[in-house]
């Protein structure tokens, strides 16, 4: 199999995944896609209540490599489906992503493009990003339709007409502008920064309670689809069942102790 193309840290709460293939600008083939996957099964079975994937090198990802089976390369299949069927195994990374019960943050230390490169930032609840970095998409340029779940992703945070801007003109959109459509949550102007805000994020949510956070992730995604009475009630629920942990209370205490110091 060769060297490992993805390196996982798992620490006390929390996880941080790193591409790490960064001779080929941490570009998707079947080796390091099969490691990711077993990367995220790995994180949802452990006790992180986050999970950072950042890259290594100067890009976060340049999307799929297109000298491997996952372009039709060196594909040796006269069926009509054999693409679909390729395309079903890379998506399996989008939904195990995106289908994480904790909070998922993309560190984009770099470019993000392509279906993968891009795809993996977007199935991401949060989105850091350097300045210099930028995010786009290449259909057009291939004359092939957008994958990787950017169709459905995308929209949702820029709404379908910059969506579909951005896959019919491969629109680089940079860092600054990225935060003001909100594709990304935060840029910062370098690496180190970057790397500051991604300990400071992991630190804060790996002091939380891990029910509390899987808890407020199903809520919050929730909130998406449903009624405003719907909400009421699952946030009524899902507090009704706080209210009654040890970590709550323990929190309330904390709280109302720092409160009562600073007066």
């Amino acid at each position: 199999m060769g060297e490992r193309r993805i390196e996982l840290d798992l620490r006390p709460g929390a996880a941080l995944l790193t591409l790490d293939r960064p001779e080929r600008l941490n570009a998707l083939d079947p080796q390091m896609l099969e490691e990711l996957l077993d990367a995220v099964r790995v994180v949802a079975r452990s006790d992180a209540r986050a999970l950072v994937i950042t890259g290594r090198g100067r890009l976060f990802s340049a999307g799929v490599d297109l000298d491997t089976p996952f372009f039709m390369e060196h594909v040796d299949d006269p069926s009509i489906y054999s693409g679909k069927r390729l395309l079903d195994g890379q998506h399996e990374i989008i939904e195990a992503i995106h289908g994480l019960p904790i909070p998922t943050l993309a560190a984009l230390n770099g470019h993000a493009c392509g279906g993968g490169g891009l795809g993996i930032a977007m199935a991401c609840d949060l989105r850091f990003a350097v300045s210099g970095a930028r995010l786009w998409m290449v259909p057009g340029a291939l004359d092939v339709v957008q994958d990787f779940g950017l169709s459905w992703l995308v929209q949702r945070q820029v709404g379908a007409s910059r969506a579909l801007h951005m896959a019919l003109t491969g629109y680089r959109v940079s860092a600054e502008e990225a935060l003001t459509w909100g594709l990304v949550n935060e840029v910062l102007p370098d690496a180190e920064a970057l790397g500051a805000a991604v300990e400071g994020f992991l630190a804060r949510v790996a002091g939380q309670g891990a029910d509390a956070v899987r808890m407020l992730k199903t809520v919050v995604r929730l909130g998406e689809s449903s009624s405003l009475r719907e909400q009421l009630q699952v946030e009524a629920i899902a507090n009704g069942l706080a209210f009654q942990s040890e970590e709550f209370a323990a929190k309330k205490k904390a709280y109302l102790d720092e409160l009562g110091a600073a007066k």
